[in-house]
């Protein structure tokens, strides 16, 4: 009796139910990591004429990583990297049919514009940003206008940069080749190649061609290429804005798609801690585009890893494959001639599996997803009349029912959520957020289980302890199912009114759950046959949101680890884990009322979440590997002079400054490194100093002050080039007015901050026509960042000035007397050879962890009070 008594149904479901779901999961997995394989030279005669080829776009990538980091203002970039491109361009013209014109120049571009980005602006100035820019147009069919491929050649610090953005570099270089190399290719209009040689700074190579090049009149439409990965597949995640028929010419034109309007809404909320030229060309160039990047595990992004070995030829093979049908395409699209007359309205657009896109206008979707919702209001209200007319309950009693399941069916959900959300708090009180960094697979165990406890234990909880005898057990697990279909289609149409495009991940529960209602109600829901068409229904729906989940982990989790210290990670991945959990098994869980022995399914949930929790606990839950998954420092030594008015120094001295990546930080390294124990918090600094006195590369690291730490330095920095900053001339243009003019000579990253005293303000300087906004006040003061740029190896002096207008001239009192304003100049040595490190600054990295990878590179900082 015993073994009859334990294997019954119930545990047969506990473990085909999560054997079901971890199998579709497993496929989905690997339908989006399986890429076409790359094709060689040798097989190139072989293949269809005009295939994109893997293994030459891979040569290309190894010439032009072999010198290492590419920043903007070292040799490598400025020099080395425009003579590799050049050289591959001009082979490139001469293999090229006849019917093809390639011209190609190097543009130097000078200017500046404004970011305005939140509480942190930046106004960008820069000299000299190299740019490299490629025409191909067929001779006798050109229409005048051009459609722009971008891609930047430069790096981030200390990063070889073969996937940001070698991959998409030598991806334009092949697809240029086979362009031009092949006969049957047609091009109505010409393509721009443009190799921008400054995205990694400001994006200031791309605003340089908007802004400074002849061509740049005649682009019609663009496609931006990025990368925050190395390898899988490339997302198209943002479109326009408007012109829906580019995402038209995507869904016709690529091979193998992988786009999601829910992708382009979290990049435009801020959600991504990321920025890429595609605002540029779309604002300053007023072109609409569309946005592709490389995004999944991005854990060696802007690393010393992201090297040649980490990109593979199947990759490469993947995007060439997908660009150069689209490219082809748009390359003789009508609408490129006069693309003002398509620019109405926007898209809403995703993949199914990678297989195909769907794409409709958002008009469209509006009025589909209210047609949808409305219908699904009115299945459930039909689909309840059913049970009353077939029960023969009173309608009163079983509307009550239907209320009551539906506050209990949103309470589980909250529960649910609640719970995931309780343990995210608990592992990180415990020292072990994060888990799940390296090894993705304990989101499963950690936030997806508690969250299907939550969800389960609701409908369990209600029917166990509220008896009624109008409805049998199989009827009010149809009040949750029917609850739960409520809950979406009311979410539907709300989200559609609101404007959000991306409620479209709700069409597919709507969709497939309205029409199994249909069927069933066709059935007259008869008993055990309606479970089996439910259960049916519920099959492509969760093959979408299991495809969904790997796209979220794979792009999310990375990013975790370059994000801020003051957060808790875990929180986000519990509040994604239960979404995703809802989406996925919300229309399941209520099956629970028709277990007998519930005890295997609590039990099952209970194990699951013990057994992945204990190995959470274990080595294989530390987030950070050596080569594959590292944690990033920030680590600078810096040298800042402070000085009074009069000019003499009034505080001086060396630091290592500490900047956070992660939730770790600082304390894992200070359990490795003992010398980091003594850090301490930037604390009253940031009272007494403008932006703390902390010279930051990008002023928006300033947010993170409360929560970064320095040392001090017993050794002052090796600066190759030292800083040389003095006033020039003092004059009052007009009563009240001061015009100050200054120059300074540096390296190739510098920055300003301005901040005029209580009573002053900001009426003109050289960087740009109009004051712009000021960011974060300090000491009631305005703010004002510039961001400050000198390319091509040309560090020549630079003069600028300041004019301050002070308010009721003569009155103004202050505790500095007559002083206009505080102005520090930074300077970044960010791509010097490491030779410039001191001894105990070198002696310092020595010490840190294996698994770290560390941006270290001295800084340099005078604040002056004028």
């Amino acid at each position: 009796k015993w073994p009859r008594h334990l294997f019954t149904l119930e545990l047969l479901w506990c473990v085909l139910g999560p054997g079901v779901g971890i199998g579709i999961y497993f496929l989905t997995y690997w339908n989006w990591t399986s890429l076409p394989s790359g094709v060689k030279l040798a097989d190139e005669s072989a293949s269809p004429e005009g295939r994109f080829v893997a293994e030459r776009a891979l040569q290309d990538l190894a010439v032009l990583t072999s010198r290492g980091p590419r920043v903007a203002g070292s040799d490598a970039n400025e020099r080395f990297a425009v003579e590799v491109l050049r050289a591959a361009i001009e082979q490139i013209a001469r293999e090229a049919l006849p019917e093809y014109e390639i011209t190609h120049e190097l543009q130097r571009a000078s200017g500046s514009y404004f970011l305005d980005y939140d509480d942190y602006p930046i106004t960008s100035y820069y000299r000299n940003v190299q740019n490299i820019v490629v025409s191909v147009v067929r001779r006798g069919s050109f229409s005048g206008k051009y459609l722009l491929l971008n891609a930047h050649f430069d790096s981030a610090v200390s990063s070889p940069g073969a996937g940001d953005d070698g991959t998409m570099v030598v991806v334009m270089l092949e697809l240029m080749r086979q362009l031009t190399q092949n006969a049957n290719t047609v091009l109505t209009h010409g393509v721009l190649f443009l190799f921008n040689g400054c995205e990694e700074n400001t994006m200031q190579g791309a605003h340089g061609f908007v802004r400074g090049h002849p061509l740049a009149r005649a682009v019609a439409a663009f496609i931006n290429l990025d990368v925050a990965a190395n390898g899988g597949r490339e997302i198209m995640f943002q479109s326009g804005p408007n012109y829906p028929f580019l995402m038209a010419y995507y869904r016709d034109h690529v091979e193998r798609p992988y786009a999601n309007t829910l992708g382009e809404e979290v990049f435009q909320m801020g959600l991504v801690p990321s920025f890429t030229d595609y605002e540029t060309l779309s604002e300053q160039g007023g072109w609409p585009g569309l946005d592709f990047a490389l995004s999944s595990y991005g854990y060696l992004y802007h690393t010393a890893l992201d090297a040649l070995e980490t990109i593979s030829a199947d990759t490469l093979q993947h995007i060439g494959d997908n660009l150069l049908g689209l490219v082809r395409a748009l390359g003789r699209a009508d609408e490129l001639a006069d693309i003002q007359r398509h620019s109405e309205g926007t898209a809403v657009f995703f993949d199914f599996i990678h297989l195909f896109l769907v794409y409709y206008t958002e008009t469209t979707a509006l009025i589909v997803n209210n047609m949808l919702g409305a219908l699904s209001l009115a299945l459930v209200v039909g689909a309840v009349f059913m049970i009353v007319r077939k029960d023969g309950a009173v309608g009163t009693s079983v509307l009550f029912e239907v209320g009551m399941t539906l506050i209990v069916q949103t309470l589980s959900i909250a529960l649910g959520a609640g719970l995931s959300v309780l343990v995210a708090v608990i592992f990180d009180a415990c020292g072990r957020s994060m888990s799940w960094f390296s090894s993705t697979w304990l989101l499963f165990g950690l936030y997806f289980v508690p969250c299907i406890a939550g969800l389960t234990l609701g409908p369990f909880l209600y029917v166990h302890f509220r008896k009624i005898s109008f409805l049998y057990d199989q009827g009010r697990v149809l009040l949750f199912l029917h609850a739960q279909h409520f809950i979406y289609a009311v979410l539907l149409i709300t989200l559609s009114i609101g404007g959000i495009r991306s409620a479209f991940v709700l069409l597919f529960p709507i969709v497939f759950y309205c029409a199994t209602t249909i069927v069933n109600m066709i059935l007259r829901f008869r008993l055990n046959v309606w479970i089996y068409v439910h259960l049916v229904g519920q099959l492509i729906p969760v093959i979408y949101f299991c495809t969904l989940t790997v796209t979220l982990f794979a792009v999310f989790v990375p990013m975790t680890g370059r994000s801020d210290n003051r957060s808790n990670p875990d929180l986000q991945m519990a509040l994604f884990s239960s979404l995703l959990t809802l989406l996925l098994v919300s229309l399941l869980t209520p099956f629970i009322v028709l277990f007998r022995r519930k005890v295997y399914v609590f039990g099952t949930l209970l194990l699951m979440f013990l057994v992945t929790a204990i190995v959470a606990a274990t080595p294989e839950g530390f987030p950070f590997r050596e080569r594959t998954s590292p944690q990033r420092y920030y680590v600078f030594h810096q040298q800042r002079n402070f000085y009074w008015p009069n000019g003499t120094l009034r505080d001086s001295g060396a630091i290592y400054y500490l900047h956070p990546q992660d939730r770790h930080t600082p304390e894992l390294l200070q359990s490795e490194v003992p010398e980091w124990s003594a850090a301490q918090p930037l604390g009253d600094w940031c009272d007494r100093e403008l932006y703390c006195g902390i010279p930051f590369y990008i002023n928006r690291y300033h947010r993170q002050s409360v929560s970064s730490y320095w040392l001090p330095a017993r050794e002052a920095p090796n600066f190759p080039e030292p800083v040389a900053f003095q006033l020039v001339s003092r004059e009052m243009p007009a009563p009240g007015r001061h015009r100050l003019q200054f120059t300074v000579h540096g390296p190739s990253h510098m920055s300003l901050y301005v901040s005029p005293l209580a009573g002053r303000r900001l009426v003109g300087w050289s960087f740009s026509e109009r004051i712009p906004p000021s960011g974060t006040r300090w000491r009631d003061q305005d703010v004002y960042f510039v961001n400050f740029f000198s390319g091509s190896l040309e560090l020549t002096p630079f003069t600028f000035f300041v004019e301050i207008e002070q308010d009721a001239p003569g009155q103004q009192q202050h505790e500095l007397g007559g002083s206009l304003l505080y102005l520090s100049v930074v300077a970044q040595y960010m791509h010097h050879d490491k030779a410039y490190r001191t001894q105990e600054f070198q002696a310092l990295l020595d010490k840190m962890p294996p698994y770290a990878h560390t941006v270290a590179y001295p800084g340099y900082l005078e604040s002056w009070v004028f």
